[in-house]
């Protein structure tokens, strides 16, 4: 079975230099046939001619491509010798057997329609300010999936392998989404299961991802925002991921917050805003307290993850509502009855915490009303 690798890159010379090198030691030691490395960069100057020595250094082929992503992968595909393609990001290193692992997936498999063998990634190296803020929120789940779950619906663009003639059938990676990257991956893997083909993990092919890339303020609010936004174009592409659900606490506070801020001109009074803002501490302290539990979590950090959470859906219903779709209010992408379940149960419980601080709340509204 031979490979062919493909790397995405810009701007990145020292991880990749790196990551070739693992990556050596991986083909060094791989037993089932050939591979091949495809760097696909768009750097300039300096940078360039860095990622270029390093391909020439580690047998790797290096190709010039446009600044997306998604327009990489396709010429890395296009450009691809062998039968499985395995999408390796640039700012990870892996471990020695990890060909050896992906490899046996599939030939360990006699089911004619598995397309796909996806990777576990973990997270090495320095944990600032900004990265333990990272680890308060989901953004981290997908890429512990392959140990989560014994098959993928869908799967992130690195550590995951494909047949190659899987993805030409199924077109390779949408290019003209918005954005340079985000949501692509998981749009082009969600279209191969929808095509009735199976991506089975294999935790055991590991790939190291540098914390690097994730501990700065601008890297989480442009995932943030790219993600918020790119989950209404997975919405139209895929219609039947999106169940509908109960409003998120974050709209219905939203709702409030623009009744009271029209009572508060009516009455020429600030209080109303006052009243919502209290409310609103009180839900954030009894929802810390019951999601914590007997697990003592640092409240910066717990609330930095919520915020972040709340800026990705605004996001979505921001790209949302500006195509003038309002049904972003009440619907969330699930793929499996189990996930909908989940997220209702999740909800539920949320709900309950926000009716029950609002009538905690409510007889200082009705004083201070009252006394207007």
């Amino acid at each position: 079975m031979n490979i062919s690798i493909i790397i995405p890159t810009w701007n990145r010379e020292d991880l990749v230099e790196d990551l070739l090198a693992s990556l050596e030691k991986a083909r060094a030691a791989y037993r089932y046939g050939d591979s091949e490395v495809i760097v696909v960069d768009s750097s300039e100057g300096a940078a360039r001619e860095a990622i270029m020595k390093s391909c020439a250094d580690h047998d790797a082929r290096y190709y010039y491509g446009d600044n997306s992503v998604r327009k990489k992968r396709n010429l890395g595909i296009d450009r691809a010798s062998y039968e499985v393609i395995h999408f390796i990001d640039s700012d990870v290193t892996v471990c020695e057997d990890i060909l050896n692992i992906h490899a046996e997936t599939f030939l360990n498999d006699d089911d004619p329609m598995l397309g796909g063998s996806f990777g576990l990634t973990e997270f090495v190296g320095p944990k600032n300010f900004w990265w333990k803020i990272v680890e308060h929120t989901t953004y981290l789940d997908s890429f512990r999936f392959a140990k989560m779950f014994p098959y993928q619906s869908w799967t992130i663009g690195n550590n995951v392998a494909f047949k190659k003639d899987v993805l030409l059938e199924i077109g390779k990676f949408q290019e003209d989404f918005p954005f340079k990257l985000g949501g692509d991956d998981l749009e082009m893997t969600y279209r191969i299961t929808k095509a009735g083909y199976r991506i089975k993990s294999a935790p055991d092919a590991v790939a190291y991802h540098s914390t690097e890339t994730w501990s700065h303020a601008s890297a989480i609010h442009n995932r943030t925002k790219r993600w918020g936004h790119m989950e209404y174009y997975i919405r139209q592409a895929h219609p039947e991921l999106f169940v509908n659900c109960i409003p998120k606490s974050d709209v219905l506070f939203g709702v409030f917050l623009i009744l009271c801020a029209v009572l508060s001109l009516i009455r020429l009074t600030p209080a109303p805003l006052f009243l919502w803002c209290g409310w609103l501490v009180l839900y954030v302290i009894v929802g810390y307290l019951i999601e914590c539990g007997k697990q003592v979590r640092n409240p910066f950090y717990y609330l930095a993850g919520k915020w972040i959470h709340k800026r990705y859906h605004w996001y979505f219903i921001k790209e949302s509502i500006s195509h003038k779709d309002f049904s972003c209010l009440h619907k969330e992408m699930s793929f499996s009855v189990y996930q909908s379940l989940h997220m209702y149960k999740e909800e539920t419980a949320k709900l309950w915490v926000f009716l029950c601080t609002f009538f905690v709340s409510l007889p200082v509204w009705a004083i201070i009303m009252g006394g207007l």
